[in-house]
């Protein structure tokens, strides 16, 4: 088959009003407002002093966690018990025993806040059991 380029020019302005009337709806944009819950707190974790304790949770599997904040607001972060699927993956050399089942997990970078460093970990346990 072959194609012929009849015009390359941008479409007009009433033909992009239209297509964008007709792919976003016809009622009024409603803003939502962003929720005030953190995410660590929406997920069931717990404060108790600078140590937070509770579960990283994906669709595949949830494992008990625990952070600990450090006087100069470093944050470390702690999985029990890696399954199979996460010592396979890529970023097991970011997991270092530190006994009784409890691996800290080592990040390069470090997370702006708790939240977004579970989210971290989460998301690194989603991709270990989709692989």
């Amino acid at each position: 088959m072959r194609v012929r380029e009849i015009s390359n020019r941008s479409a007009s302005a009433s033909l992009r009003d239209l297509i964008a009337k007709a792919v976003r709806g016809r009622g009024p944009s409603v803003p939502v407002e962003r929720r005030h819950i953190p995410y660590w707190q929406e997920r069931g974790w717990v404060r108790e002093g600078n140590h937070y304790r509770g579960n990283y949770q994906t669709d595949r599997a949830v494992f008990c966690g625990y952070v600990t904040e450090q006087r100069s607001g470093h944050l470390e972060f702690y999985l029990y018990s890696p399954s199979e699927q996460i010592r396979r993956h890529g970023h097991w050399t970011c997991f270092v025993d530190r006994g009784d089942g409890w691996y800290l997990v080592h990040m390069g970078r470090q997370p702006k806040d708790l939240s977004s460093g579970i989210i971290t970990i989460e998301r690194l346990i989603s991709e270990a059991y989709a692989s």
